[in-house]
């Protein structure tokens, strides 16, 4: 599992725009590089959302699987079986609490005043 999630492609297009920046146009290349920059963390946090609701997914269907082996006896150690549908079960809360988290904060934004 990994700890972060850093892309450093963005380092790199960065540097380019902000070397661009130093030649020519400063502010049409700041202006530039700020929508880039905001593309790509739209891009990140919407495929970042993707990825866990797959590993998500995935664990569920492991967790499935694990179960009706568990009904056919093809499964020597239950242990096994345990412990997938508890990865499964908190797998799912932990989703339930992010789309939480987020729906919470598309209201409060909603409820801003301009």
């Amino acid at each position: 599992m990994r700890s972060s999630m850093v892309d450093l492609s963005l380092l790199g297009n960065a540097r380019t725009a902000y070397g661009n920046a130093a030649v020519g146009k400063p502010r049409e290349a700041a202006a530039r590089v700020a929508k880039k920059e905001n593309d790509d963390k739209v891009q990140g946090f919407e495929e970042a959302l993707k990825q866990g609701l797959e590993k998500v997914n995935d664990v569920q269907l492991r967790a499935e699987s694990a179960m009706k082996a568990m009904a056919t006896g093809d499964v020597e150690d239950i242990s096994e079986v345990a412990a997938a549908v508890s990865e499964a079960d908190l797998a799912l809360q932990l989703a339930v609490q992010i789309r939480d988290k987020l729906l919470d904060a598309y209201n409060r934004l909603v409820q801003m005043p301009l």
